[in-house]
């Protein structure tokens, strides 16, 4: 009875995959836009290195919360076809702002993806993400957001969804450190569903995209740390609508808390099944990027220096990954830092009365 009920239960879980037809690259537009999100810097975890700029509101919006600087943020990706066509060339981009305050920190994005390309023609999404996050203790964070988006391409449609989101934190876990727990459930709204666009199956209209309801459960830490080198890893598995499964997996590697080196996988099911007899679209390369921290100081700027901004810090990302055989994605990404983070917890003197 129990091996009927498991085939059974396999058989239905497979038929709902097999019937879902999100369209191609449906499902990880949020991920074009920057090459840390490429690299899933920003799971919803956290990523291995604990990572946190404007743009890692739409995996997961508790991920700010902790954040004690304000961040502007600007990345653009550059996504082109070498097999040739008519439209070979698409794009995407992200600018965004973080701002801490006294009970909760805010973000807020702009994004696109622009990709008519033969290979991968999902049209095009103009949207925002704004997001509000708050450590409710040590240990634990919560945040809430909003997103809404047009699409243009293949008819039009807009979008006006809700986010909520979770994180919590363990100081150690074995040898591991900084061990991580994220939960978000994103796109609860009105999504893209009046689109005459092709599905992944290549004959029917593609369903609602991005999916109603995509869950997204995810662990982190740090498993080896000192004063010169750090790395550590992300596991992510992601479901949209309980009707595909995503999973993901990512190392990350810091020299000096300055060079940084992140390296990813993800797994789309649906598409791997679908697209496997396509011949130019089945793909597993991992995508990679590399960061460069760089801290200075200004001399002459009274307004910075008065708001604490007098050292502070930019970091410039690169990351590449071959999406499909043939078509392959660019991105670069600026993230400006004003001020430094307190890292140094506070010291409590006791008074014996001897400094008199």
């Amino acid at each position: 009875m129990k091996r009927i009920l498991m085939t059974a239960g396999a058989l239905c879980f497979a038929s709902v995959i097999f019937a879902y037809n999100p369209p191609i690259s449906g499902e990880s537009l949020d991920r074009l836009v920057s090459p840390t999100q490429l690299t899933y810097a920003s799971s919803s975890a956290g990523g291995g290195i604990f990572t946190a700029g404007p743009d890692a509101i739409v995996f997961n919006p508790a991920l700010i919360a902790s954040e004690q600087r304000i961040t502007l943020d600007a990345s653009y990706t550059a996504i082109f076809s070498s097999n040739g066509g008519a439209n070979i060339f698409g794009s995407a981009f992200q600018t965004g702002i973080l701002i801490p305050w006294k009970y909760f920190a805010v973000s807020g994005l702009v994004k696109g993806v622009f990709l008519p390309l033969d290979k991968i023609d999902v049209g095009n999404t103009l949207g925002t993400n704004i997001a509000i996050a708050k450590e409710v203790s040590d240990r634990l964070s919560l945040g809430i957001g909003i997103a809404g988006g047009v699409y243009w391409g293949h008819g039009s449609d807009w979008s006006v969804t809700g986010n909520i989101g979770g994180m919590y934190r363990i100081p150690r876990v074995g040898f591991m450190k900084d061990f991580r727990i994220g939960v978000s459930v994103l796109n609860l709204g009105k999504n893209y569903t009046s689109t005459n666009l092709v599905g992944i199956d290549g004959k029917n209209t593609s369903d609602i995209f991005p999916m109603l309801g995509t869950t997204h459960v995810g662990a982190a830490a740090l498993l080896f740390a000192n004063d010169y080198i750090k790395g550590g890893a992300s596991f992510e598995l992601i479901t949209p609508g309980f009707q595909n499964l995503i999973v993901a997996a990512g190392f990350h590697f810091a020299v000096n808390d300055a060079l940084y080196l992140r390296i990813a996988e993800e797994i789309n099911i649906r598409e791997a099944v679908a697209l496997a007899d396509y011949g130019n679209y089945s793909n597993f390369m991992p995508a990679i990027s590399l960061g460069y921290r760089l801290t200075f100081k200004t001399k002459n700027n009274e307004y910075m220096k008065r708001n604490g901004w007098g050292e502070s810090d930019i970091t410039v990302n690169a990351g590449w990954q071959q999406l499909y055989e043939t078509v392959h994605a660019v991105s670069g990404n600026v993230k400006f830092n004003l001020g430094l983070a307190d890292t140094d917890p506070p010291e409590i003197e006791l008074w014996t009365g001897d400094e008199k």
